[in-house]
């Protein structure tokens, strides 16, 4: 049978690729006229045939894995003793299940690979890895059966999002709750609904223990020309309200109603078009029920912590609103904002600030599937968002199924967690700790976490970079070393020194070319350049001012999502801006990398300077002094200085002479140079202008274009240029003894 293989991110996939937070491509394939796959269907079929309808094992046949006492057994080890210690899903499995009988750990493989069949978001390997790996917990192992590993290895039909990662647990003991009740019917009962689909429904309603997703795939697994391949419900209500009335008009409220109208809907749908697929997410069908545009272009899942106090004690977060008024949860930040003001006079335009921001992440940020996270009582929370924004009360509410991992404290917690914990605001994005937060939550693919700081160390200097630099190797690692400590260093000393060069080579040496910025400060330099700022722009015949990021903004967002990375920005002539003007508030994150700041232009958006930034920065004494450095630079930076007079700079041009084999006098001229400069320490010359192509062409040349303007400029105020060329021309410097 012909089949179509569509790529997309969520439901039953979409016709475009899929921005998800691990890069993955996500996958879903149809049978060419149907929505749905019998690659799929079939072995789950099987599975809930042998299972529901004889107790028996799909894997082993002769074994009653799903007969009532092993189903109380495997309950009673993974849900009644659940562990909500730390570690990954596949581990604490497997110590649940040490010394479980053949057919409790048959049960919870074929309760796995019913789990896994229909899911679009997970790999191949993923899937069958999870039901292989609990199968060779068997003596001996038990082998996957060739129709459940084809339907697992395969791409899904439908996207389980984060809910079916985080949930696994509750979703489990769903369905072990859902076989037990089932074991509570008589056998007439039971064939009667494995026969009847809306027999079956019925049942799979009076399980009243939440988890709308897996009771919806569970629906589509036994029934799928009855039931759709939807995991949410709230999908589910918006196709059917937008469509009701091909029917007439909705016939309940109840989840089976929806059912019902959805069939009759979907039955209408298909023979309007001459019984080909009908794909209520493909961008034909779904701008005609989503009322809402999608809020975010990239749908992968976000992270948030909520400050409720009665967080954990019910399914749902909730914040406080008894003066926002009944709102739309379309409405945009401007509306939003005037909202705000308009209800909280009362308060500080600061707060009303703050609330506005918590207000809008919450009605408009946050999405159904996104993680949340709370405190109470020292416990840390965590649960997937089920629910769209309602009013309850005098407060806005999100439906949440809560995991039971958690833990004793927040203490307990890792120490990039924690600080994500100690940021202000009742809604507080923390989408950068996602891995961790799943992690806490038991989900058994959990992202791997970002390498934390500590672990991040610089490329020590080689050899081979100090020869082709021709500096000192040990001189050069202790800068590095410095960079690797302090993360902010200066590179400071006369013109002509090479602070640039050896800015930019240590650069590429620690790290990769798209890895580094160059900036550049000067007196105009200031904060909306170098982070971010407003700026005009046209459409048509309108102008208006968009946020602009700046390099260190970008650079900062790049290192953010590549942390095992260094990323280095180059400061070149650091100190020829105001530096409190341009760092402003980032002055701050300089010496505290683990705190986070409130933007000037960005007061919603928390900000932290990934701590693998480093920042390389040069300053020219010519221009100024470093005894004019203010304290707050010198307390944030570490200062090496390149100068004529001392290593590692005084030998530079005659170690560079030597391994070019160049036969000139130059060597000799820079040091009788910088011999006559005497006591102006600053004026001295650096060996780099006797290092250039041009040099090679006529040392007379660069003398006269490069060396004495600078001296002119130098003397501007104490020697006339007729004056600086009698005492510092080249004919005068070579006749010096």
């Amino acid at each position: 049978m012909a089949r179509e293989r569509i790529v997309g991110p969520f439901g039953g996939g979409r016709n475009r690729p899929a921005k998800r937070r691990d890069r993955r491509i996500v996958t879903y394939e149809f049978d060419e006229h149907r929505w749905g796959l019998r690659r799929i269907e079939a072995p789950a079929r099987r599975i809930i045939d042998a299972g529901l309808g004889e107790s028996r094992s799909a894997i082993e046949p002769e074994l009653l894995a799903w007969d009532a006492p092993v189903v109380v057994e495997l309950r009673r080890r993974i849900v009644d003793n659940a562990d909500a210690g730390r570690g990954t899903f596949l581990k604490k499995l497997r110590e649940q299940l040490v010394g479980a009988d053949r057919e409790v750990v048959l049960l919870m493989a074929e309760l796995l690979a019913l789990h896994a069949l229909p899911l679009g978001n997970l790999s191949g390997a993923v899937k069958t890895g999870r039901v292989t790996t609990v199968l060779a917990w068997t003596d001996p192992p038990a082998v996957v059966p060739t129709d459940i590993s084809m339907g697992l290895e395969g791409p899904g039909v439908f996207h389980g999002g984060v809910g079916f990662n985080v949930q696994i647990w509750q979703q489990l003991g769903w369905l072990l709750s859902f076989v037990e009740e089932w074991h509570e019917l008589s056998p007439s009962d039971r064939q009667a609904a494995l026969e009847e689909p809306w027999m079956f429904r019925e049942f799979v309603d009076r399980q009243d223990t939440g988890q709308m997703a897996i009771r919806n795939s569970l629906l589509y697994l036994a029934f799928p020309d009855t039931f759709l391949p939807i995991a949410r419900q709230a999908d589910k209500v918006a196709i059917r309200n937008a469509f009701e009335a091909e029917i007439g008009g909705r016939t309940g409220a109840d989840a089976v109603a929806v059912d019902r109208d959805l069939f009759a809907i979907y039955r209408a749908h298909r023979e309007r078009a001459g019984g080909e697929r009908v794909h209520y997410y493909s961008d034909e069908w779904e701008p005609r029920w989503r009322k809402q545009k999608r809020k975010h272009t990239d749908d992968s899942s976000r992270a948030w912590l909520v400050r409720d106090p009665d967080i954990g004690q019910a399914e749902r977060i909730s914040i406080a609103a008894d003066h926002l008024g009944d709102l739309d949860p379309s409405i945009d930040r401007e509306q939003l904002d005037a909202a705000v003001e308009e209800g909280y006079q009362h308060l500080d335009y600061v707060q009303r600030r703050a609330l506005a921001t918590d207000y809008f992440h919450f009605l408009s940020t946050m999405k159904v599937d996104d993680l949340v996270a709370g405190i109470a009582d020292d416990r840390v929370y965590t649960g997937v968002v089920t629910g769209e924004p309602e009013r309850i009360g005098g407060s806005l509410c999100r439906a949440v199924s809560w995991s039971p991992q958690s833990v004793a404290s927040v203490r307990a917690l890792s120490a990039d967690l924690a600080r994500e914990f100690e940021q202000q605001g009742a809604v507080v994005d923390i989408t950068g700790a996602f891995a961790a937060l799943t992690s806490l939550a038991g989900a058994p693919d959990a992202p791997e976490e970002p390498q934390s700081v500590g672990e991040l160390s610089l490329r020590m200097v080689t050899s081979e970079l100090a020869d082709s630099l021709h500096f000192d190797q040990e001189w050069l690692q202790k800068v590095v070393s410095a960079l690797q400590d302090r993360k902010q260093i200066v590179l400071y000393g006369p013109p002509g020194t090479g602070k640039t060069y050896l800015a930019r080579e240590l650069a590429r040496h620690i790290t990769v070319p798209t890895a580094i910025r160059l900036v550049q400060f000067h007196p105009s330099y200031a904060y909306e350049d170098f982070f971010e700022g407003f700026r005009p722009r046209s459409h048509g015949e309108t102008v208006s001012f968009e946020l602009v990021p700046g390099p260190l903004r970008r650079l900062a967002a790049a290192a953010e999502a590549d942390k095992g990375r260094p990323y280095v920005l180059i400061i070149d002539e650091i100190n020829r801006a105001n530096l409190s003007k341009v760092f402003g508030e980032l002055y701050f994150l300089l010496e505290y990398r683990d705190a986070t700041i409130d933007l000037q232009y960005s007061p919603g958006d928390r900000f932290k300077l990934p701590p693998n930034v480093f920042v390389i920065g040069t300053m020219n004494t010519a221009d100024r002094s470093i005894a004019l450095v203010d304290a707050a630079m010198r307390r944030r930076f570490a200062f090496f200085e390149l100068h004529p007079d001392h290593p590692p700079v005084r030998d530079l041009l005659a170690r560079w002479v030597a391994a070019n084999a160049k036969t000139d006098d130059r060597a000799e001229l820079l040091a009788k140079l910088n011999s006559a400069i005497g006591s102006d320490r600053e004026f001295k010359i650096g060996p780099s202008y006797l290092m250039k192509p041009d040099a090679d062409r006529g040392l007379e040349l660069v003398w006269e274009q490069s060396i004495l303007p600078l001296l002119e400029e130098h003397y501007y105020e104490t020697l006339s240029r007729q004056n600086v060329h009698e005492r510092f021309g080249l004919d005068v410097i070579r006749g010096m003894q």
